[in-house]
């Protein structure tokens, strides 16, 4: 009897289906380490004096007077809040003016398109997503997304 016991345990154990290997499936969800499928942001920018609207290339140095424009890059709507450092000056929210994420579409150009200080620096944008609505005091919680665009000033 352990010996056909044994035998059908054997048998479960090689007919069952395999997992597949990592290399199969190797990025789950929404913070998993992909950023093709993250959220995030789509900038595009207009120098000073030109008429022009291009997207702005990354490594590409951004100039005082510069004005950036903002498309949402998600799955699925989400909430989202916006924040701009530009130079020395104090990080500042630029989106949604009543401080609290607002819910936004995958493709929706943000209302705001924020005039670069001149000077010269760094300017750091911090996108937060999250799927429920939520306050600047916990844009860093747990359960939050959080995406920093970095861009030099000449």
């Amino acid at each position: 009897m352990a010996i056909i016991a044994a035998l059908f345990g054997l048998a479960l154990l090689v007919a069952r289906p395999s997992a597949e290997p990592p290399a199969a499936t190797p990025y789950v969800g929404k913070r998993g380490a992909s950023r093709a499928n993250a959220s995030g942001l789509g900038v595009s920018l207009r120098r000073a004096g030109e008429v022009d609207v291009r997207p702005l290339a990354p490594g590409t140095a951004v100039r005082g007077g510069d004005t950036l424009r903002f498309t949402v890059r998600a799955e699925a709507a989400r909430y989202l809040l916006v924040r701009l450092r530009d130079g020395e000056a104090a990080p500042t929210t630029i989106f949604p003016a009543s401080g609290d994420a607002a819910r936004v579409q995958p493709g929706e150009a943000l209302p705001v398109t924020p005039v670069l200080a001149p000077g010269a620096g760094k300017v750091v944008v911090t996108a937060v997503f999250a799927d429920h609505p939520f306050a600047l005091e916990g844009a860093r919680a747990a359960d939050t997304e959080v995406v920093d665009l970095v861009m030099e000033k000449e």
